[in-house]
């Protein structure tokens, strides 16, 4: 099958792949080994979370994170079961469950919070003012040509869609 793609479209998506295949590599520090999810999660809680408060319900995270509660509870439990983070229960509603790092959560979460802020600012620093305030500007573009495209995916009518798909030239992803 004959690709689409026109060659920038080509570049750019080879560029993108790029991203992913070096993020594949062992990572070190506070995160080794885990989800990108997980310290997503962990960063909420240290966020939102005072220590020593009860914590926040898995439907606030779930909201927060904007996955489904089934997801949060899963990464909640690999998470428990580490140490990082505790279950409690709600002081005005006992079946409420509350959530919130336990000390070695906040120590680890602190830390890559810190090893992502050195990654970051070293990548701004290496770009420079001009660039980083361009990429910053074309990723929120790209965002917004996402969020428009999910929308009218969402719109379009059932059965069609997926002849209207096929007939779409330039926005089908390659297999």
């Amino acid at each position: 099958m004959e690709s689409r793609l026109s060659p920038l479209a080509r570049e750019l998506m080879i560029t993108i792949r790029r991203f992913q295949h070096g993020r594949k590599k062992s990572r070190s520090g506070p995160m080794a080994g885990r989800k990108q999810s997980e310290g997503m999660l962990l960063m909420v809680l240290r966020r939102r979370v005072d220590h020593g408060e009860p914590g926040i319900m898995v439907s606030e995270i779930s909201r927060i994170l904007d996955v489904a509660s089934p997801t949060v509870t899963q990464l909640i439990k690999g998470l428990e079961t580490d140490g990082l983070v505790v279950r409690g229960s709600d002081p005005s509603d006992r079946r409420a469950v509350r959530v919130s790092l336990t000390d070695e959560g906040v120590r680890v979460t602190d830390s890559f919070i810190r090893e992502m802020e050195s990654m970051i600012g070293g990548l701004a620093d290496y770009l420079g003012e001009e660039d980083t305030r361009m990429l910053v500007q074309l990723l929120n573009r790209t965002h917004e040509y996402f969020v428009e495209r999910e929308e009218r995916e969402s719109e379009e009518p059932g059965p069609d869609k997926d002849a209207q798909a096929s007939d779409d030239k330039g926005e089908r992803p390659l297999c």
